[in-house]
């Protein structure tokens, strides 16, 4: 079982200080450009209305594109709160690589079919021992992808009760559902949810989801829910 989260952050609220602070904090708290919160809680994954920078922390992850990182007040703390907890559970591995989340604005980003409207976000795997690649991602085989580490990976993503789906490798999914099984991290009940089986109709549906994507053999691809909880409309 993983450290509950909030015990996590107010641990590391004491060591380090707030999540963010200055300019950067007021930015989070009024909602992303300085400007106050609409009330808004749906979103879209084709613009990024209100989006917010996400914060230079080097201590918990690389930004491999700093222009290509606004998200939404959902995705920033999704990223934030992930990477502060792993570095507290994994002192010893490196800091996560954050790839493409959204350009200032939203709209359209050159290389991907989403990444429009600050919910999707890349993000590095690890590699055996627990490195990541600060400039970039490396597609991994079955030797060099850490089971472990990566587990603990989408777990804490997935205890922060905001994601929508998570998209993968079907190689990596089909070892780290038996890894989970096999270690006693999940019965095959709860690895049927996590990682439901492939062209289950199901899987479509429900969030909190690990799914096979092609070209995703070196990254995580994370959607992230509305503040509301819902889907995103594409609109």
């Amino acid at each position: 079982m993983t450290i509950a989260l909030t015990l996590v952050l107010s641990a590391f609220a004491a060591e380090y200080g707030p999540l963010v602070e200055g300019t950067e904090g007021d930015e989070i708290a009024a909602g992303g450009h300085g400007q106050a919160d609409t009330g808004v809680v749906g979103c879209s994954d084709q613009y990024l209305g209100e989006g917010i920078d996400l914060p230079e922390l080097p201590l918990f992850y690389y930004r491999a594109q700093p222009s290509h990182s606004w998200g939404s007040r959902e995705m920033v703390e999704v990223i934030v709160d992930t990477s502060r907890h792993l570095r507290w559970l994994m002192p010893e591995a490196d800091p996560l690589t954050i790839g493409d989340i959204s350009s200032e604005r939203g709209g359209f980003l050159s290389g991907h079919k989403s990444h429009r409207g600050g919910i999707d976000a890349d993000i590095g795997i690890y590699m055996a021992g627990g490195k990541q690649d600060p400039r970039g991602f490396t597609a991994l085989g079955p030797g060099t992808f850490d089971l472990e580490r990566n587990w603990m990976l989408i777990s804490t993503l997935l205890d922060t009760g905001k994601i929508d789906m998570i998209l993968l490798d079907r190689g990596h999914i089909e070892r780290l559902r038996a890894y989970t099984v096999r270690a006693g991290l999940l019965t095959d009940d709860e690895a049927e949810h996590v990682f439901p089986s492939e062209g289950s109709r199901a899987s479509w549906e429900n969030v909190g989801i690990v799914r096979h994507a092609p070209n995703h053999a070196d990254h995580l691809h994370v959607r992230v829910l509305c503040a509301d909880g819902s889907k995103a409309d594409a609109r």
